[in-house]
């Protein structure tokens, strides 16, 4: 009977917990004080206006915390009773069910339990969801966003974490496992992303994941601790609408972040600027060498760094400085789509910033500034078009040909272009001379994949930028493609 009373006494706890909704105030005390935290750290808010918000939060979180203290002294009582009542009327010896409530078997099965039925009455409590339903445009709670922002309010915290990380794990950093890295880069929707997807998928290479998120600097400590209480990898449409499916085991670009970390001075409120191949930073180059070792380590049995980072094609002289043995692959698209692909998503992301604010601090938070609110160009030489005229097919287009001339005054030996409408169209043709360009020495995984590529569409009008400007894009995406591995399957038809 004792056991029987305790146990009571713990749904009813549970229950009062849930009925005062103690973890949605929970919640959004996380999120006030990482609001704070985020107001603090913004350069752009003016000290008076922090202390006024400041102090807002302040006196909010004196009214969540008095809520919770007695949610809690309440939640206690109710158990208390429960127990007290059931000694009371003699079904049991109170000293007995003390006794056994503070024994180390009651307490570890208590919490168990607890967890289990947690888990279970929010269950319950989630409405289905029809086959039509539309899914949430920002899939994150609220404890969720507030981790976010915590982790994004500070590269300094970050940079301190991946370093404390790098003391710990030590034993587990190759630094061996730095060699041969593969970087994909280009303008956006230039075949970046499945160009990831294809590479990541072959055992050798590991790349950094959703499971990295939001503290992507310590890959190793933050996998450890977040594996206790992460979703198993269910994979959804992600954010471009695009018809690419992720999950928490996805690789994804968050390479940027170690970059925003240490060089802020070249992102500016309009426009990043571009890195020259001499710039020098000690700290950030082993840093870098050591986060690259630590990726590879949480992939068992790979052996070579992979990333995607559409912002490397800012840095190719200093990439190529850096890790001279390095290759950097770069697919190359048709201006005309790749220009009105990133009209589209420019268009999608300003609507979703507009209704969600956490999708454009998550954006830039990972140093993703390609689209939307966040939008901040790479001041490429000759970069003439301003943010605000990005809803026009002319702004885009200057952009792609200011980006690919940049390419080709800066790209070097470990560059190696690859034609995206080619590989598209016949990716057994293209595929070999990857593999051979990236020094696999078996290309029999990576010809596997050639099904994941799908022919490209046709090729879209842009009747609303100069005729000048299209021959200029022409002739370049003519010198690019001569230079890249399918430029005879293109020659033969294909992405013109």
């Amino acid at each position: 009977m004792s056991i029987a009373a305790l146990l009571l006494g713990l749904l009813a706890f549970i229950l009062v917990l849930r009925i005062f909704n103690a973890a949605q105030l929970a919640g959004e005390v996380i999120q006030t004080t990482q609001g704070a935290i985020s107001v603090m750290a913004n350069t752009d808010v003016s000290d008076a206006e922090k202390e006024t918000q400041v102090r807002r939060a302040s006196l909010k979180l004196m009214g969540r915390f008095f809520w919770i203290a007695s949610i809690g002294v309440a939640a206690f009582a109710a158990s208390a009773v429960l127990v007290w009542g059931g000694a009371a009327l003699g079904f049991y010896a109170l000293d007995r069910a003390i006794a056994i409530a503070l024994g180390w078997p009651f307490i570890l099965g208590s919490c168990v339990a607890a967890v289990a039925l947690w888990i279970g009455l929010d269950r319950l409590k989630r409405p289905s969801l029809s086959k039509t339903a539309e899914p949430a445009e920002v899939a994150y709670n609220k404890l969720d966003i507030a981790l976010h922002d915590f982790a994004f309010a500070s590269p300094q915290r970050q940079r301190m974490l991946g370093n404390l990380e790098s003391t710990i794990f030590r034993g587990r950093i190759d630094m061996d496992r730095v060699k041969r890295p593969v970087f994909v880069t280009s303008l956006p929707r230039a075949g970046t992303t499945i160009m990831l997807e294809v590479l990541a998928g072959l055992p050798h290479f590991a790349s950094a994941t959703y499971r990295h998120m939001p503290f992507t600097l310590s890959p190793l400590m933050w996998g450890g601790l977040s594996s206790a209480f992460r979703k198993p990898s269910e994979k959804a449409e992600r954010a471009h609408g695009d018809g690419i499916e992720v999950g928490f085991d996805s690789p994804e670009a968050f390479e940027e972040m170690l970059w925003t970390a240490f060089w802020p001075e070249h992102y500016g409120k309009r426009r990043i600027e571009p890195w020259r191949a001499e710039q020098r930073n000690p700290e950030f180059e082993t840093f870098f060498r050591t986060h690259m070792a630590k990726i590879v380590a949480t992939k068992p049995g790979a052996a070579r760094y992979l990333s995607k980072n559409n912002a490397n094609i800012a840095r190719l002289g200093l990439i190529e400085r850096l890790f001279p043995d390095a290759c950097v692959i770069m697919p190359i698209r048709n201006p005309r789509a790749q220009v009105r692909s990133l009209m589209r998503q420019h268009q999608r992301f300003s609507g979703l910033h507009a209704r969600e604010p956490f999708a454009r601090r998550y954006m830039e938070g990972i140093g993703h500034l390609e689209f939307g609110e966040a939008l901040r160009p790479i001041g490429f030489d000759g970069m003439s078009a301003e943010p605000e005229t990005a809803h026009r097919a002319g702004f885009w287009l200057t952009y792609w040909i200011a980006a690919y001339e940049h390419v080709l005054a800066t790209a070097g030996p470990t560059v190696v272009f690859v034609d995206h409408d080619a590989l598209c169209a016949d990716p057994s043709g293209v595929l070999p001379g990857l593999a051979e360009a990236m020094g696999l020495d078996d290309p029999t995984g990576l010809m596997a994949t050639r099904g994941m590529f799908r022919a490209p569409g046709p090729v879209p009008d842009l009747s609303d930028v100069s005729p000048a400007l299209l021959r200029r894009a022409d002739d370049l995406h003519a010198e690019l493609r001569r230079l890249a591995i399918g430029s005879a399957v293109s020659n033969q038809g294909y992405a013109k």
